[in-house]
């Protein structure tokens, strides 16, 4: 029993501290009554969800308008058919560029920019002859004086390493211009290094997308340069240094006292020497030589009895008699044949 009223009483503590129950004032119950509000209808039909999503579509958005970023004068966006403008060339030829990709008026995104980087600087670390792509767009002009040549002798000839210069356009890769310059690189043929530029726009519109596009050409580039590097190799080795066919007198001059500081210093000491073991030597090979040549050999006759009615000594046998006596015994050895008894 005092269980259960410790129940009841603990129910009505718990019962006391929520909150009321919500009631229906006065103009909700008329509306009930009149049958304006149906209750539960909401729950069962899908009108709440159709007045929900009303209310969303009368949400009115507002955008403010925000004013473009002013550019520096000069330094305004380029449309594709524009002449570079002074600034830009300023950015372009100004100086020497700091990397392999010249691009001032950031035609590639940063992604892009940062892969083409990354390829340049690969075949830097593989190749002797490094390039430089300058990028613009696809009809843009640049003024006159400002060809590969132009910025070579400025910018690049201090360097007597070769070096490629590239003006890429994007999208019209076969507005390509390219230039191999400096050291041996002036011997190369000039049908190679148009086939090469010519090779490399034919790959590049293999590609449809523009990016994708430099990155062939770029690629091709980096792969046949390869062989150009071959070919500056040999004219490497077939260059010879003029040398003077006529030798002054002060040349000879200089010969005739090299030759005889070696003689005092290092050939007169031991000349007398060396002429006294040279005598010695053909001494000694002369007297051996007459001793060879006068030895004699001697081969005595030994007496043996007859035996079985047949001779024995040294008319018998393998050896009937020495023709030389000048030569050993053993070398004048002769097998005589089976049947010669």
């Amino acid at each position: 029993m005092r269980v259960l009223v410790y129940i009841l009483l603990s129910t009505a503590s718990l019962l006391a501290k929520l909150p009321p129950l919500p009631t229906w004032d006065v103009e909700d119950k008329e509306r009930v009554r009149k049958g304006e509000i149906i209750v539960g209808r909401g729950l069962l039909t899908d009108e709440l969800q159709k007045q929900q999503a009303e209310k969303k579509l009368e949400v009115e958005v507002i955008i403010e308008a925000v004013q473009e970023k002013p550019q520096l004068p000069g330094m305004e966006i380029l449309s594709g058919e524009a002449v570079i403008s002074a600034a830009y060339l300023e950015k372009y030829f100004g100086q020497t560029p700091e990397g392999a990709l010249v691009d001032p008026q950031q035609l590639l995104s940063m992604q892009e920019r940062a892969d083409m980087e990354y390829v340049l600087e690969q075949h830097g670390n593989e190749s002797k002859i490094p390039f430089y792509v300058y990028l613009f767009d696809a009809k843009q002009q640049l003024p006159e004086g400002y060809s590969p040549q132009a910025v070579y002798d400025k910018a690049f000839a201090w360097n007597q390493k070769p070096i490629v210069i590239v003006y890429y356009y994007l999208g019209t890769p076969e507005r390509s211009e390219f230039l191999l310059a400096g050291g041996p690189s002036d011997d190369v043929p000039g049908w190679q290094v148009r086939e090469l530029l010519w090779n490399s726009a034919h790959k590049a519109r293999e590609k449809s997308d523009i990016f994708d596009q430099l990155g062939s050409f770029v690629g091709q580039l980096s792969m046949r340069l390869f062989w150009v590097e071959e070919i500056l190799n040999e004219l490497r080795h077939q260059i010879i240094p003029p040398q003077s066919s006529v030798e002054t007198p002060e040349q000879a001059t200089d010969k005739v006292s090299k030759l005889l500081g070696v003689w005092e210093n290092t050939l007169e000491p031991h000349v007398m020497q060396a002429i006294q073991w040279i005598l010695i030597a053909v001494v000694v090979a002369g007297g051996a030589l007459f001793v060879i040549l006068r030895r004699r050999f001697k081969f005595p006759e030994t007496p043996s009895p007859a035996r079985l009615g047949g001779g024995v000594g040294g008319k018998s046998g393998g050896i009937l008699r020495y023709r030389d006596s000048r030569v050993p015994p053993s070398m004048q050895r002769k097998q005589i044949i089976k049947d010669f008894l």
